[in-house]
C-alpha cells in the first residue's frame, strides 16, 4: 500500500488521520478495532506506515485502501459511522492497545452541526 498524497492542512495529526477503508456492497466499509470485549470503533492511525501495518496484520479481504481524507470529509466520516451506531473512534490501534480512545459523540459535539 502507498499512501496518498496529502497537502499540508496545519491541522494537528488527530484531524488530518489516515484511513482504510473499501467499498463492500456500494458502501464505503472503515477499518474497525474492537475495544476490549466492548464495541467496535472506527480506527484512524496517524502515520500510512501505521496503517498498513495494521492492516497486514488485521484486515481480511480483498479492496482495503489507505487514505487521507480532508478534515471535513473524516468528520463526515465520523457522522456517519455515529449514525450506524459506532460511537467511539481509536488513534493508532494494533493487537492489544491503541493510543487514544475518543468518544466520537463528544468530537462531534465540540465542532458542531455539519454545515447545511
Amino acid at each position: 500500500m502507498t499512501p496518498p498524497h496529502s497537502p499540508t492542512t496545519g491541522a494537528p495529526s488527530e484531524l488530518d488521520p489516515y484511513l482504510l477503508v473499501r467499498v463492500r456492497d456500494g458502501r464505503a466499509e472503515f477499518a474497525r478495532w474492537r475495544v476490549h470485549d466492548g464495541p467496535d470503533a472506527l480506527a484512524m492511525f496517524l502515520t500510512a506506515d501505521g496503517a498498513t501495518a495494521y492492516a497486514r496484520a488485521t484486515l481480511t479481504g480483498p479492496g482495503w485502501q489507505l487514505v487521507r481524507p480532508p478534515r471535513t470529509s473524516v468528520l463526515e466520516v465520523l457522522r456517519a459511522c455515529y449514525a450506524s451506531g459506532v460511537t467511539l473512534a481509536v488513534l493508532d490501534p494494533d493487537g492489544e492497545k491503541a493510543k487514544r480512545v475518543f468518544s466520537i459523540g463528544e468530537v462531534l459535539q465540540a465542532v458542531g452541526p455539519a454545515p447545511p
